[in-house]
């Protein structure tokens, strides 16, 4: 039994005897088992605790990337209608330049050409789906505008190119063509075939549209050709009258005053004419801008190529 157990032997400063004490082998080793055993469970509880720590800190730091990533791509969008809003704008310009340059119109689906067609991937192989499903539908589908945008603009391209060397081979034609604004002011009235006159109280048709303007503005001839009329017309006004050929002409009403110009006289395009006025059946200063085709007014609005400010 002696065998089996270990003798400490405690011996201290004091006068007191020393101590012996005997320990079984067994107890010992179980000690030193449970010692180890503690100090390996507290390793692994730290080891784990570091892991889990770990973890949060990159779950975050995605979450923060992830948040930055969905701010881009929300910027990217707003750019992507900016870009589209003005290529509407241009597509508007280049109908006009087309019909200026006696072109065909492009059919409305050719100029589509950015939805769908070939190159165009599904939303299936967007790598960031399998990820973030609204993320990754945001991220194609900006791409797709994007690829949308870039089809128009190269066709735009094209057509623009085709419409200016049609101009530059009919210069002569477009001089006398109607193609720019008769004054500088906002439309605050359209073509229509019936409208309430603000005047008579009457619906009857209005052939041409409303220019308003500061009194006294110039008005121009909007292309090159002969007055036809430059005197007072019942409800016109002081009014020009230019016949620029081709079965084309204009007429430009309620004037302040019309200049030195009269029947006979050579204009050209950008001469003025007159300022702008409320003579005749009017409410205030304003140009009634009309072009008239065979005899027959047509809408002003498909023979100008000039913004306005719509009131």
């Amino acid at each position: 039994m002696e065998r089996n157990r270990l003798t400490f032997l405690v011996i201290t400063d004091s006068p007191q005897p020393a101590h012996s004490l005997q320990i079984s082998r067994r107890v010992l080793r179980y000690a030193i088992a449970g010692v180890a055993g503690f100090v390996l469970f507290i390793l692994v509880a730290s080891a784990a605790l570091l892991l889990k720590l770990g973890d949060l800190v990159q779950a975050e730091r995605l979450e923060r990337e992830n948040a930055l990533l969905v701010a881009d791509v929300e910027r990217m969008q707003e750019t992507v209608d900016q870009l589209s809003a003005t290529l509407t704008n241009i597509s508007e310009r280049d109908r006009r330049f087309r019909l200026l340059a006696g072109l065909p119109e492009i059919d409305p689906e050719v100029r589509q050409v950015g939805i769908g067609g070939p190159g165009t991937g599904s939303i299936e192989s967007e790598p960031l789906l399998e990820l973030d499903a609204d993320l990754g539908g945001e991220v194609f589908g900006t791409t797709t505008d994007l690829n949308r945008l870039l089809r128009q603009s190269n066709l735009l391209q094209a057509s623009l190119q085709e419409a200016s060397k049609a101009m530059e081979a009919h210069s002569d034609r477009l001089a006398t063509y109607p193609s720019i604004d008769p004054t500088s002011g906002w439309l605050s009235s359209s073509f229509s075939r019936s409208r309430w006159h603000p005047l008579l109280n009457v619906r009857r048709p209005h052939e041409g549209i409303d220019l308003s303007a500061r009194r006294g503005t110039p008005v121009v001839a909007t292309a090159d050709g002969r007055v036809t009329y430059a005197a007072w017309r019942p409800g016109y006004g002081w009014t020009v009258e230019i016949d620029h050929g081709n079965g084309i002409k204009t007429r430009y009403a309620h004037n302040e005053r019309n200049l030195k110009v009269a029947v006979g006289d050579a204009v050209r395009r950008g001469d003025v004419i007159a300022h702008v006025g409320s003579s005749g059946l009017a409410k205030g200063p304003h140009v009634h801008y009309e072009v008239l085709v065979n005899g027959r007014a047509v809408n002003p609005e498909h023979y100008r190529l000039q913004a306005v400010i719509v009131e």
